[in-house]
């Protein structure tokens, strides 16, 4: 489950609870745990990208649950981010949901 924490937002953003989760990124993750799969909570921090996403091509999937806007909010660059993930699933790793997906949405930032 990739997250990120705002750091000039209280608990990391209005999404986050007191722990800088987000509130439904726990019984995701322990849903997943239970059903027989590991889980990861990794928070995406844009000065480490390239160790990220190094990272996230260890893995089966990503479960993507970065508001649109936090990470430009944060300092990072949304497009860099999107266009990483574009090339994990360029890799057969798939994502959820794809930044395709939330710009065919309409998801503003």
């Amino acid at each position: 489950v990739a997250q990120i924490y705002v750091n000039s937002h209280e608990f990391g953003g209005t999404d986050k609870s007191c722990n800088g989760h987000r509130y439904d990124s726990i019984p995701f993750g322990n849903g997943m745990i239970k059903a027989g799969m590991a889980c990861y909570l990794v928070h995406y921090v844009h000065s480490q990208h390239d160790t990220f996403f190094g990272v996230m091509g260890c893995m089966d999937a990503i479960l993507c649950r970065c508001n649109p806007g936090q990470i430009k909010a944060d300092g990072g660059d949304q497009g860099k981010f999107d266009d990483s993930v574009r090339a994990l699933q360029k890799k057969g790793i798939p994502v959820w949901p794809s930044p395709d997906v939330m710009e065919f949405m309409g998801v503003k930032d």
